[in-house]
């Protein structure tokens, strides 16, 4: 998984910075029918419209076997847990991999207008498998894989079931395991603990990884 991850930010390193600068989001799921009840959501709740207006993202999809229970949330509730499948930085398998700490919470798109439900813990497990999960719930949101990606910029990774807020009942999926390895308090991924969470991260999780540095990174987990 890694060296295919390497194939494509070498690929992309040749595309000019003008091109790398913006992204639509709903344009590179287009061709991926296997996301469109997630990308009508997307653009249901003008996620996607948001999410385009920043200078890096990483956007978590769901399959249509898992995205039911997404789409069955009221409408509120549903911008709200759409919008905390924004992350505000680019993240990438071997990004989250290279993390210092094994749980983190990362800003989403939420937290501009919430910033205490605007975060996702993330947790890698002792096997090195990564999940996700929404404020006070169990990290369960298994990453599958990359879904496409610009690097520097924006990434789609696929999630195994969508990250619903807490109380809103069972996923569709079966749950899978919490991650496990990480210890102590979770922590704002490269803030300090008693830093607030804010809609920034350092500039380690703030930008991708060149492609010598990439090469250099341990083997993400697939």
């Amino acid at each position: 998984m890694a060296s295919k991850i390497l194939l494509s930010l070498l690929v992309l390193a040749a595309v000019s910075p003008a091109e790398l600068a913006a992204f639509d989001v709903i344009q590179m799921l287009v061709d991926k029918p296997q996301y469109a009840g997630f990308s009508k959501v997307l653009e249901q709740t003008k996620v996607a419209g948001e999410a385009n207006q920043l200078k890096a993202a990483s956007l978590l999809v769901v399959p249509e076997k898992t995205v039911k229970s997404l789409v069955a949330l009221p409408a509120d509730k549903l911008r709200q847990a759409v919008a905390n499948h924004v992350l505000l930085s680019y993240f990438d398998p071997i990004k989250l991999d290279e993390m210092k700490t094994r749980t983190a919470l990362l800003p989403t798109l939420l937290s501009n207008t919430d910033k205490a439900l605007g975060v996702l813990n993330y947790s890698k497990a002792d096997d090195g498998q990564m999940y996700f999960g929404a404020p006070g719930a169990p990290c369960v949101a298994k990453l599958v894989k990359v879904v496409a990606a610009r690097p520097y910029t924006v990434s789609i990774m696929e999630i195994s079931e969508p990250i619903l807020p807490l109380g809103s009942g069972k996923p569709d999926a079966a749950p899978g395991r919490r991650g496990k390895g990480g210890k102590g308090k979770i922590k704002p991924a490269g803030l300090d603990e008693s830093s607030e969470v804010t809609g920034k991260t350092d500039d380690a999780a703030g930008k991708a990884e060149s492609p010598e540095s990439a090469a250099a990174a341990p083997s993400p987990a697939s």
